[in-house]
């Protein structure tokens, strides 16, 4: 703050000694003590009302980001972590589009499997080649 050395100090004395005189000295430092620890009082509750300004300030400024972060207004956390991850929503029409794939089974199946119809058994027996008896060898002894 004041820096003042032996030498400066020594000529502040001198001075106060010739103008004020000795004996009006101990009064005037004393005046002078109570000035000074004035200013000092009001330097700092001046600097404490500054502090509780700015912790006043930024526990507002938290207070909003914490809000802003649980998204009080706009759907809880679960909606801020959606806008998050899907700010467009394409994966919300993918999942819509995957759940009305599988609520209809039979749209999955290709169309050329679908049209055919199972053969029957009589049908299967007639299309299989006759199994031929084999003959007995006839040789003779």
């Amino acid at each position: 703050m004041l820096d003042l050395s032996w030498g400066e100090i020594v000529l502040i004395g001198t001075v106060a000694v010739v103008f004020i005189g000795p004996k009006e000295l101990p009064g005037a430092l004393r005046t002078m003590g109570k000035f000074v620890g004035k200013a000092r009082n009001m330097a700092r509750e001046f600097q404490s009302n500054v502090d509780d300004m700015i912790r006043e300030a930024e526990l507002e400024e938290v207070k909003n980001k914490v809000q802003s972060a649980a998204g009080l207004a706009s759907g809880g956390i679960a909606g801020a972590i959606q806008n998050a991850i899907d700010p467009k929503g394409e994966l919300e029409k993918t999942k819509g589009e995957i759940e009305k794939a599988m609520s209809a089974p039979e749209t999955l199946a290709p169309p050329a499997l679908a049209d055919q119809t199972p053969a029957p058994q009589s049908a299967v027996a007639e299309a299989a080649p006759a199994a031929v008896p084999a003959e007995p060898s006839t040789k003779s002894t």
